[in-house]
């Protein structure tokens, strides 16, 4: 029973994670796209913003990358999500 209580709490904070991102990457990127600014997930989990600008040399550089949300656990892609720009260093 303590082995799958722990693999319980282990869960949960991985699950409050995924929902906390998904809710970020519903709601708010749409917003800052009105000041010419992008969200970026950055490599430790939080966001930040860029200007367009900074986006796209980052992205040609390889800096960032494009990815694709997904959902319980990374089994299911996530088509309610527009894709997500985050940083790969």
């Amino acid at each position: 029973i303590k082995r799958l209580q722990e693999k319980s709490s282990e869960n949960r904070v991985a699950n409050q994670r995924e929902s906390l991102n998904a809710f970020y990457m519903k709601n708010y990127p749409g917003v800052f796209d009105v000041d010419g600014k992008k969200m970026v997930m950055n490599v430790d989990g939080s966001f930040a913003l860029y200007s367009s600008e900074e986006v796209s040399k980052m992205t040609s550089e390889g800096k960032i990358k494009i990815e694709y949300p997904m959902s319980k656990g990374g089994r299911i892609a996530d088509m309610t999500q527009k894709p997500a720009l985050v940083m790969t260093e």
